[in-house]
This record gives C-alpha cells, sequence and structure tokens, in this order.
C-alpha cells in the first residue's frame, strides 16, 4: 500500500514501536497484492521471512498450501483478543475448517458511489438512489439524457464485482461449497446467476451507458467519475475517505448506495481487501512479537482511526459502537453504506467466498470473457460464460493436480 495509506500505516507502526517494550517494526512496500505474496514466499525460501506479511483475500488457499504460514490464533496472545468481538463475516472468509489463519486488516466490500448534484439537475432524487440492475440503467439514462454527465455509470472490468453479484444471488463461484468443503473442482460461471449479471453488463454498454475504463482499471474509473464524465462508480468501501474529499475538489456532494443488485434480491456480499499472516519459521521472539503488533492493530483505537481515514471497516464490532456512538455515522452518512450492506449479509458459502488456489487466473479469465463479448458481436453471453468456466475449470484441474 503507497500514497496516503502507505503513510498511515507507517505512522501506525510508528505508535506501536513507541508503547512497545523493545519491540521495532519496519514497513515495506512491495507494490501490488501479487507481487507481495511472491516475495513473502521467496523470502520464506530463502530463509528471511517477514515476520508479518499482507496477503489478498483471494490468496488465501495460495497461502495455505504453501505450507509456510502458521494459523494466526496461534500467534495473538490469548489474553489480547476476544474473537467474539470481532466482525462475524470477516472472519468468516479466513475462518476455514474451524482454524482462523490470518489476521483480518484491511477488509472492504463493493459499494456504489453516485454524484448527487448530478442526480439533482437530471430530476432524480438525490436521497433515493437506484437499488435493482434495472434502475441502475434507468438512472444512468436520466442522468445522459439531461446532459448531466457523458456515460451513466462505470466501474473496473474486475472480477470481483461479478463474485459480489453472484454472492447476492446466493450462487457460488466453484463447487463444494464455494471450495470450503473440499477442492473446487468445477466452475458456476454458467449458472443463471451469472447470466443474470452479464446480459444486465453487456446491455449497459450496448445502450451507452457503461464506460468500460480497462481490466482492473480502478483509476482509469475513478479518474472519470470524478471529473463527472459518468454519474455513478462501483468502486471499494476503501476508498469513502479519498473519494468525499475527490468529489468535494471537484465540486459536487458525493453520495453511496448499496451495491444494486438483480430485482433487490440480496444474500449479502464477500469480504475484499487483504489479511495479515506470520510464517512459522520466525523464531520464537519475532513470532511474539508480531503477535503483539497484530492484537494492537485491532484494537478499537487503532481499527477506528483506520476506518475513518480510509473506508475500511473497523474488524471489530466495538469500534463501530464506539463510532456510533460518537456520532460519527451521523456526520459522515457515506461511511454508514457499507457497515450498514456487511451486517445485512446472511452467512452461506456463497457470501463467505470462494477457496481456490487459482483465483488469480480466474479472475483474468472472467475479465477477459468480458472484453471477448463486448468486443465481437458474433459472442453471445452463454457462449463466454461457457469458455469462463472451460478455462476456470482446467486451471483448477491442472492446479489441483499439482498439490495433491
Amino acid at each position: 500500500m503507497g500514497g496516503d495509506i502507505g503513510k498511515l500505516i507507517d505512522s501506525l507502526a510508528s505508535e506501536f514501536e513507541q508503547q512497545a517494550d523493545g519491540i521495532r517494526v519496519e514497513a515495506t512496500q512491495k507494490g501490488s497484492y501479487r507481487e507481495t505474496l511472491n516475495a513473502t514466499t521467496s523470502a520464506v525460501q530463502a530463509g528471511n521471512p517477514p515476520a508479518i506479511a499482507q496477503i489478498f483475500e483471494i490468496g488465501t488457499q495460495l497461502a495455505i498450501d504453501s505450507g509456510v504460514f502458521a494459523p494466526v490464533e496461534d500467534i495473538i496472545p490469548e489474553d489480547r483478543v476476544n474473537f467474539d468481538n470481532y466482525l462475524d463475516s470477516v472472519l468468516n472468509y479466513y475462518r476455514i475448517d474451524g482454524t482462523l489463519h490470518s489476521m483480518p486488516f484491511n477488509s472492504s466490500n463493493a459499494i456504489f458511489y453516485y454524484n448527487k448534484d448530478a442526480f439533482e439537475s437530471a430530476g432524480l432524487d438525490p436521497e433515493a438512489p437506484p437499488t435493482t440492475f434495472q434502475g441502475v440503467l434507468d438512472a444512468s439514462t436520466e442522468l445522459t439524457d439531461a446532459g448531466a454527465v457523458d456515460t451513466g455509470t462505470t466501474w473496473p472490468n474486475h472480477s470481483w464485482f461479478v463474485e459480489q453479484w453472484l454472492a447476492e444471488q446466493n450462487q457460488t463461484l466453484v463447487n463444494n461449497e464455494n471450495g470450503r468443503a473440499g477442492r473446487a473442482t468445477e466452475a458456476h460461471f454458467e449458472s443463471e446467476a451469472s447470466k443474470t449479471v452479464f446480459d444486465w453488463w453487456a446491455n449497459l454498454h450496448g445502450e451507452g451507458q457503461y464506460l468500460n475504463p480497462g481490466i482492473e482499471a480502478w483509476s482509469e474509473a475513478q479518474q472519470a467519475f470524478l471529473t463527472q464524465k459518468t454519474g455513478l462508480l462501483g468502486y471499494s468501501t476503501s476508498s469513502i475517505a479519498p473519494m468525499t474529499e475527490g468529489a468535494r475538489n471537484n465540486g459536487f456532494e458525493l453520495g453511496t448506495m448499496r451495491l444494486p443488485t438483480p430485482g433487490g434480491q440480496r444474500q449479502g456480499v464477500v469480504i475484499g481487501g487483504a489479511s495479515l499472516w506470520t510464517p512459522k519459521s520466525l523464531d520464537s521472539a519475532k513470532q511474539d512479537a508480531a503477535g503483539e503488533f497484530l492484537a494492537w492493530l485491532t484494537e478499537p483505537a487503532q481499527q477506528k482511526r483506520w476506518h475513518t481515514n480510509t473506508g475500511y471497516f473497523p474488524v471489530r464490532e466495538e469500534a463501530i459502537t464506539q463510532l456510533e456512538d460518537e456520532g460519527f455515522y451521523d456526520e459522515n452518512p457515506n461511511f454508514r453504506t457499507a457497515i450498514d450492506q456487511l451486517r445485512e449479509t446472511e452467512d452461506s458459502p456463497a457470501t463467505r467466498g470462494a477457496l481456490m488456489g487459482t483465483f488469480t487466473k480466474a479472475r483474468t479469465i472472467v475479465e477477459e470473457g468480458y472484453v471477448s463479448m463486448i468486443q465481437n458481436d458474433d459472442r453471445s453471453v452463454d457462449d463466454v460464460l461457457g469458455d469462463i468456466d472451460a478455462q476456470v475449470e482446467d486451471a483448477l484441474a491442472g492446479y489441483n493436480q499439482k498439490v495433491n
């Protein structure tokens, strides 16, 4: 993590050092999530493991299969953490077969941002954003017909949004309870839930109401929205604080809304972001120090600061309750949307998220599949989803053969 968030992490590490008994923390940045995972496993194999590694959520199966990490519940001092006070939706992602493998840290989910001023100028109620797929198309059409924006909506062409929309329909990505009751061997991208998502996504683009910024093009989508080329933006809750400031700097008021769903059906969302892992090859002193730092990071004071300066969830209910009592959400309602959406999530294999060692490849397959669909009139939704299923299943078979 770089930029302002990287500076915040440096600040947290420095504060911990000042109150810790002789523990020194050196925070280093390795670039992307994928680069961090690769750098960590390489360092472990070279006999120089980091004390703590930040690994993105879809790297969970890879991290477990690597065999180099100790379950975090074995690292944290028992008298420092009460996991009953942590958000269930967050713990459920990283708890596999009853064991919590890593400490949730920067947890997020997907929401939509919208331009309240553009809504008002188009005659839309800025306090009643759309809640359904059809509502997004209708609002987008109203916005462009009124000349308030060039294109109704955008979000990065990222499989994460597809994963969220399948979870909202209680549809797993893969078999064996989303890979949690056994290794995934079959993909579910040909499901009716998936067809519903891709039909709508393709139709939005066909109607000229979806601006495709590119594969995993977070910055491009964000800029299109902040410069008021679009009126709605699918994005991560992790950016609520900077997005609020960015909208203000660009002369409009920001609103947040729950992830739109087909027909308003809601099962819940899947956790995104990353968690913190500790290699088991650490000496006992470093392992103890890592446990102390992880326990301190998730105390309410640090979690409140982390949440209010970014938009990532506090991972503890206690931190949310304190912010509610302090009136934070009354003064900053954009932060409330994500908390409410998370709390309303119903636990199921779909909302716990998928486990598969080929998750990074699966995401690329989904994203490239969407591009092939909108760039080729001869390719139907059924054709594309059939190809995605076949490619993901081939990747799963190859991975499973290697690890079994």
